[in-house]
């Protein structure tokens, strides 16, 4: 179901996880070090240093902003406060909003728009039918999609916003991926949200500043009582000491941002090439992440023999075996990578 499963084998190059590949930046190791003075005491409940941080940085009041023990948490909070009958989502996509969906919201009927391999799984304008058709109570789009990488036309994203408030549809976008493709400025919908419309918009630390193991994600509500309304749905205490103070320190690294999606940027390049190169079929990618098909159903199987783990990709409804997902590493590793593909 997920990438990163590193405690049930024996890995020396984990591929299979989309984290920031420029590791944690300084500030924020430091400042996990200073939070173990902290950690004898309650954290803030209300995680006020940090909302107050964000909400300067974001140029958006505090009162919207809501915090999880990583997105995964509020994704559930997000369908346990909704209680949606109906639910549209991309396939391929994550599979984290059906794993939210199925606890939260059992009686939820889900409905799949189904991207196409020669498009390069991009969303296209016909998704605008398959809103109108079913007319879901949520619809979940991730902006790049996962595992293909893929950006939403900012255009096709106004309109699909367009069409779901005409229909009442709660929209979650996922924006998880979106800082490291360089692009955030220009595609983010933080702060281009009216309090009429219902939208959500998640984002999670975890990937962009590399601290899958400290868990800080956040949703951006486009009114306060969507963001009150989820919160009361989350546990009291869910940020730790250890996750208030990294989230606060990641605000003071910002330019490691825009470095890290520059080094992507170059190094998927490479990478993709050498896919090719390989034989393999690898799909474009804006992301810091390549989704490829392989005629060797047993890809998997050969890297981990060799303590490389990438991700298999069988299990995303939409695709089959020979699928496979490789996030991007450090240059000396994605060259590691490369040299295995081509034996």
């Amino acid at each position: 179901m997920h990438g990163g499963d590193i405690y049930r084998n024996k890995v020396k190059y984990d591929f299979s996880v989309n984290v920031n590949p420029l590791g944690m930046p300084k500030e924020v190791t430091e400042s996990l070090a200073e939070a173990i003075t902290m950690a004898d005491k309650y954290p803030d409940l209300h995680c006020e240093e940090l909302s107050c941080e964000l909400a300067k940085v974001l140029d958006i009041p505090g009162q919207l902003l809501v915090f999880g023990n990583g997105a995964s948490e509020i994704i559930m909070a997000i369908c346990h406060y909704c209680e949606p009958e109906s639910a549209m989502l991309v396939a391929p996509g994550f599979s984290g909003y059906v794993n939210a969906l199925s606890g939260a919201a059992p009686q939820c009927k889900l409905f799949y728009h189904y991207l196409k391999e020669e498009e390069d799984f991009e969303l296209k304008d016909d998704i605008l039918d398959s809103i109108e058709k079913t007319k879901p109570d949520l619809l979940f789009l991730t902006n790049p999609n996962n595992p293909n990488g893929r950006l939403i036309d900012g255009d096709l994203l106004d309109r699909i916003l367009s069409k779901c408030h005409e229909l009442g549809t709660t929209v979650i976008i996922d924006e998880c991926f979106l800082p490291l493709t360089g692009r955030v400025k220009e595609l983010t919908m933080i702060g281009r949200l009216t309090k009429e419309s219902s939208v959500i918009v998640l984002r999670a630390f975890t990937k962009t500043f590399a601290m899958a193991g400290v868990r800080l994600g956040y949703a951006v509500c486009s009114n306060e009582a969507l963001a009150k309304g989820i919160g009361q749905h989350l546990p009291e205490w869910n940020i730790s000491v250890f996750a208030q103070k990294a989230g606060v320190a990641c605000l003071n690294a910002l330019d490691y941002v825009e470095t890290s999606a520059e080094y992507i940027a170059k190094e998927r390049q490479k990478l993709t090439v050498a896919l090719r190169n390989a034989g393999f079929k690898a799909f474009s990618s804006d992301a810091n992440y390549i989704l490829f098909r392989s005629e060797d159903i047993d890809l998997f199987d050969k890297l981990l023999s060799k303590g490389i783990l990438i991700r298999d990709c069988h299990d995303y409804v939409g695709l089959s075996k020979g699928y496979y997902r490789v996030a991007i590493r450090s240059t000396d590793e994605n060259d590691l990578l490369m040299r295995n593909f081509m034996c």
